[in-house]
């Protein structure tokens, strides 16, 4: 049955060399992080800590660029909810998060026709800047997707072995072998930066929906990300050099039958005069065209699942998950990206109550 234990305040540090020398130790580290915390640092990655800098150079050369070029790959152009985002279009838990942030794929093309479902319209190509400005861009941020993509396979493979699952079943069953997987580099303004109506709210509290795990670079040195222990309480994850701050999705957390937990988490404004905030994540999702039914989890780890986790984070559309992920995936979408989602998805809006915000010139 489900226990109680001493209740985290502090993110513990993997280090994904030790799977290699000490497999049991890293596995039996790995199986507390994920039960008890939801998130943890790896270290020992692999990823050149040069490759990171030059990755950071890239994010904040497009943060840099004018409005008017960046708004030239603004996600208003394209229904797969990809490319930039200004500051403050976002919503979490209907108030606006203080970021820009600029959302990127594995490029596939689009596989959308009429009478298939509407999510397989969130498949297709990135908007990209322009390369006259940004020469290195595209190669840069791409490279980034494929070796987070494969740390993120590495590391999926040690968290069912950590649970007793066999190692490449989540994998097998549950993500497409050229399934379209998001990223996004984030910037977040300091509060000097901001209008005072604004807030402090960099993204509010929530969980990473319809995914397995969350590869995150925090590339500056600014404190803000948060982390909601079982509790209730806040517990900063600051930047550690040279390491990504791993975290559990909504999918994976409902396959493992909810011993793994998608731990809640925000982002406050970087105070006034330290600059702006920068990040870089990858989403490792589940395929969008296949129930998700829990797989069976060995007693002694079951019976470690958390009695009680607080969350401030909003459950909006959580009934859908299991029966209809590409559907709940696509709501999630909508709801986060008002515009976008009125613009190519107003009656999928309009059926799940998502209110359209922006007007009736906009539908």
């Amino acid at each position: 049955m489900p226990t109680d234990t001493v209740d985290f305040d502090s993110i513990p540090v993997l280090d994904l060399q030790e799977a290699q020398t000490n497999k049991r130790q890293f596995l039996s580290k790995l199986q507390h992080a994920l039960i008890h915390v939801g998130f943890f640092y790896i270290k020992g990655h692999g990823i050149p800590p040069e490759f990171l800098q030059r990755l950071t150079a890239t994010t904040t050369q497009f943060f840099d660029l004018p409005i008017d070029e960046k708004l030239k790959a603004e996600k208003i152009h394209s229904p797969t909810f990809l490319g930039y985002s200004i500051q403050g279009n976002e919503i979490t838990k209907d108030k606006k998060d203080n970021r820009e942030q600029y959302d990127f794929a594995n490029e596939l093309p689009a596989k959308w026709v009429p009478g298939d479902p509407e999510y397989k319209r969130l498949v297709g190509p990135n908007l990209w800047p322009s390369p006259a400005l940004l020469p290195d861009f595209r190669s840069t941020i791409l490279s980034f997707h494929s070796q987070a993509l494969a740390l993120a396979t590495k590391l999926m493979n040690l968290v069912a072995e950590a649970l007793g699952i066999e190692p490449e079943k989540l994998l097998n069953e549950y993500v497409l072998p050229n399934q379209q997987h998001r990223a996004k580099l984030i910037k977040y303004p300091a509060v000097d930066q901001l209008s005072p109506q604004d807030g402090a709210q960099g993204v509010g509290a929530h969980r990473d929906t319809a995914s397995l795990l969350t590869i995150l670079y925090q590339a500056s040195d600014h404190p803000g990300l948060q982390v909601q222990n079982h509790s209730g309480q806040w517990i900063d994850a600051p930047p550690v050099a040279n390491t990504f701050v791993v975290n559990i999705g909504t999918g994976l957390e409902y396959l493992v039958q909810g011993v793994a937990v998608a731990t809640t988490h925000r982002v406050i404004s970087p105070p006034a005069g330290s600059g702006p905030r920068y990040s870089i994540a990858i989403f490792q999702g589940t395929r969008p065209d296949k129930n998700l039914l829990p797989v069976g989890i060995p007693a002694h780890v079951l019976n470690q699942k958390p009695k009680k986790v607080v969350s401030d984070s909003g459950h909006q559309f959580n009934k859908l998950f299991a029966d209809n992920p590409g559907l709940y995936t696509l709501l999630n979408r909508i709801s986060s990206h008002r515009d976008v989602g009125i613009k190519y998805y107003y009656q999928v809006a309009k059926q799940h109550g998502i209110e359209n915000i922006y007007g009736p010139e906009l539908k």
